[in-house]
């Protein structure tokens, strides 16, 4: 299969994912980092942007964003939406063979070769189709991708999960995923820190569209009082989910003066349009973009983009 087989003809390959990756990503990434050392084939994992602590605990976690200099011969991209996402890593399209894995329908295919499947739940689902069937999957390889399957299926909430979900999930527990373990350090192991930080969300929120839209805003303040970076507001958007009135959930965090990272996440409704308006894009039920503005013009277009959506 060409993925098993352009890695065995590689001898020094590149992994490369978005910028903040998730647990998706992360997944996808060292899975194929694991599949290269299976296969004898030195290889890098890297992320242009700092990683999310959660995750550390990650066996190959402290080999990421250690890349040797130069000399690739296959660069593998993991769950980038389109070539920006790989931030300055972009740069190295065309300089070498380059395969692609990715489930985002705006994905423009943008390598030479690619694994493309907006219907699949995520690209760990995707990494599982091919690597289970070719028989190579070992224990660390069938964690790897449990943590994307389960992450981007909202630990199978989402109406991504299907059958083959809980079919590859199934056989990637039989093939060594400890899913209790990774269970565990995904959703109940908060830092104290981290919990100060969803507290300050909780107080953060606003209500709109009769208590159907709520928006969770933090500062770069309440990163500093809390201890945490921004790679560790992953996941507060859940917390107005969690609330049986809100159908659509935006969580707006503060990168620089006046420029806002902003994720959608909903019950149904499309907010990869409203994420589209300020140039981001994702899927129907999670999304996200950059904002540029002073606080209250942003969110009252954020507003306006959900209920300009909600009355077509």
């Amino acid at each position: 299969m060409e993925p098993i087989d352009s890695i065995r003809n590689a001898n020094n390959i590149l992994i490369v994912g978005h910028m903040r990756p998730d647990g998706d990503c992360l997944g996808a990434g060292l899975a194929l980092y694991r599949l290269a050392a299976n296969e004898g084939k030195s290889a890098d994992v890297v992320y242009d942007s700092d990683l999310p602590s959660h995750y550390s605990f990650l066996p190959d976690y402290n080999i990421i964003n250690k890349a040797k200099k130069g000399n690739y011969d296959l660069l593998l991209v993991v769950d980038c939406g389109d070539s920006l996402r790989m931030g300055r890593y972009s740069k190295l399209l065309g300089t070498t063979k380059s395969i692609q894995f990715d489930h985002h329908i705006t994905n423009d295919g943008f390598a030479d070769i690619n694994f493309v499947y907006p219907e699949k739940s995520s690209t760990c689902e995707i990494l599982s189709d091919i690597l289970l069937p070719a028989r190579k999957v070992d224990g660390a390889i069938a964690s790897y991708l449990y943590v994307g399957l389960s992450t981007d299926t909202g630990h199978f909430m989402h109406n991504n999960v299907t059958q083959n979900v809980f079919e590859a999930a199934a056989k990637l527990i039989e093939c060594g995923a400890n899913c209790y373990d990774i269970n565990i350090s995904l959703y109940r192991s908060k830092t104290i820190n981290k919990t100060m930080l969803c507290g300050r969300a909780i107080e953060s929120m606003k209500f709109f569209c009769d208590n159907s839209v709520c928006v969770i805003s933090i500062t770069p303040d309440d990163l500093a009082q809390t201890g945490c970076t921004i790679a560790e507001t992953e996941g507060l958007i859940d917390i107005a989910m969690d609330i049986g009135s809100v159908t659509v959930a935006v969580c707006m965090t503060e990168q620089t003066e006046q420029k806002y990272k902003i994720s959608f996440r909903s019950k149904g409704f499309n907010v990869a349009a409203c994420a589209a308006q300020f140039g981001g894009g994702g899927h129907i039920q999670a999304a996200g973009c950059v904002a540029i503005g002073p606080y209250e013009e942003v969110l009252q277009k954020i507003i306006d983009s959900i209920t300009d959506g909600m009355d077509r």
